[in-house]
């Protein structure tokens, strides 16, 4: 039995990617240009830019106008200004639990359908989740999933582990992007995490996108407290 053929597009996505996981092409290399792609694979350069588009779409590269399309550096954070990751610290000292708020399927809103690459009004499973340390509210979470990835999702309990390392499990991610913000906690957000109005008037939020290989997973909305966060290390007396 034959096996199927890959897509033109496919297989110059597959060629770029392992250039760039390979390490033959390490961040800030630049990547033959779309005409010279067309040209090797014998592909108009429609084909050969949707291919390039839709790795650059992934993070995997980025464009420059007027200069050409890179491999794209990961921004680096020094050590002195790493983000403290507090239900991390917590399953470390044994403290972690988490409570599951709500677990259902919904359409998906137009940005959500959009950073999901999905059509807006398709069905998403979405999961909220309180995580907490000795008991006490640390980091409020909302994770929309593709349903194709994780299909039983909603058939979970989730009382010994995790939503984030179920889909794990069934869909180690690739990659990751982070985004991260001070915002005000709506009014459900601060009843969850247990703040009052005097508290915490802002919140730390990280919004994160999960792949495998070029596949989003899920997107998920971390929120905490910002008095519950630091840059940087302890200082040292």
């Amino acid at each position: 039995m034959r096996s199927k053929k890959l897509p033109r597009f496919a297989l110059i996505k597959q060629f770029l990617r392992d250039k760039v996981e390979s390490g033959g092409w390490p961040p800030g290399t630049q990547i033959p240009s779309e005409q010279a792609l067309s040209e090797t694979f014998s592909v108009s350069r429609m084909t050969a830019r949707r291919a390039v588009k839709e790795l650059a779409d992934e993070g995997l590269f980025e464009r420059t106008p007027g200069l050409g399309t890179f491999v794209k550096r990961q921004p680096v954070m020094p050590p002195s200004l790493d983000l403290v990751d507090v239900v991390a610290k917590a399953r470390a000292a044994g403290t972690h639990s988490h409570k599951i708020l709500a677990l259902d399927s919904v359409p998906a809103d137009a940005d959500t359908a959009t950073l999901m690459q999905l059509h807006p009004g398709e069905i998403i499973f979405r999961c909220t989740v309180l995580h907490l340390s000795a008991g006490l509210p640390i980091q409020w979470q909302r994770t929309s999933v593709n349903p194709v990835v994780a299909p039983a999702l909603l058939k979970q309990k989730f009382t010994k582990v995790t939503p984030d390392a179920y889909l794990n499990w069934i869909a180690p991610v690739t990659s990751s992007q982070f985004q991260l913000q001070a915002v005000v906690p709506s009014a459900s957000q601060r009843l969850a995490l247990d703040l009052s109005e005097q508290q915490a008037p802002l919140g730390l939020q990280i919004s994160r996108r999960d792949w495998q290989r070029d596949q989003v997973v899920s997107f998920s909305t971390l929120l905490h407290p910002a008095d519950q966060y630091q840059l940087g290390t302890d200082f040292e007396g």
